[in-house]
């Protein structure tokens, strides 16, 4: 059976905010099909790996790697064709409907004025129809509730035909409801062929939804592997400081991790 073909590859790399460093010789791959997690406590690193992999940052030492290419050949334009980032924090001040902001996503295909013709019309119902928030196309972004909010943010990405999509934190405000809906859908789309990249500090979420899911602890990864070897309860301990008992769910045979106590 062949290897699954490499997209994205971030080898020993490196980054610091002034003084500070954040991240320390992180090497990590994203191949067709990938369905990855990283995991780790607030301000451990895990968005700022993602702007390095996305190219909004350029590592102090090491380097990424598009299609076995550095990432530093490639136009924004360009990358934003291959790589789609979903963040939770991101707001539009622009009273933009649904559609509009779906749109969006087909900008990397277009050089300057984007006038959407009858491909891009089709791609966007397309988005809208996966992540099943047509219903919603006429809406404006600020009646929308944070479940349809994330939907629509996943559906501007699947509108750049990205290879990877990216998201980070994707389950913050989100109700149970809306966790489980989402994770429906990330999973639906990486059947689809596009590989996703999660980044949270929600450990039952990514042992859902994860194949491959890495650890990261004080700007590094500590281990990676299926969620049963990376979710254990001296890891845990050593990355988020605190007791916690690990068993594996019965239904999905994924590990669950219960917190215990602080250490």
């Amino acid at each position: 059976m062949n290897a699954a073909r490499s997209l994205l590859t971030c080898e020993s790399a490196s980054f610091r905010y002034r003084d500070a460093p954040i991240l320390k010789g992180v090497s990590i791959a994203v191949t067709e099909g990938a369905f990855l997690g990283v995991i780790g406590p607030n301000g451990v690193g895990k968005s700022t790996l993602i702007r390095v992999l996305t190219g909004t940052l350029l590592p102090e030492r090491g380097r990424v790697l598009l299609y076995d290419k550095p990432l530093t050949a490639f136009t924004r334009r360009a990358i934003a064709r291959k790589l789609a980032v979903v963040s939770q924090t991101e707001t539009s001040d622009f009273g933009f409907t649904v559609w509009e902001e779906v749109m969006l996503g087909r900008s990397p295909h277009h050089g300057g004025i984007h006038y959407e013709n009858r491909e891009d019309r089709a791609i966007v119902e397309m988005a809208l129809e996966k992540t099943q928030v047509a219903h919603l196309a006429a809406r404006r972004l600020d009646t929308l509730s944070g479940g349809e909010m994330q939907r629509v943010r996943i559906a501007r990405g699947i509108a750049q035909q990205p290879a990877i999509v990216f998201l980070d934190e994707p389950t913050t405000h989100l109700d149970l409801y809306s966790q489980l809906t989402l994770m429906e859908l990330l999973k639906e789309i990486n059947k689809q062929g596009i590989a996703v990249f999660l980044v949270s500090h929600d450990i039952n979420f990514v042992a859902q939804c994860c194949a491959d899911v890495h650890l990261m602890h004080d700007g590094a990864i500590l281990a990676h592997g299926a969620p049963h070897e990376v979710i254990t309860p001296d890891l845990v301990a050593t990355c988020f400081r605190i007791r916690a008992n690990v068993s594996v769910d019965p239904e999905t045979s994924v590990p669950r991790i219960n917190p215990l106590g602080i250490l």
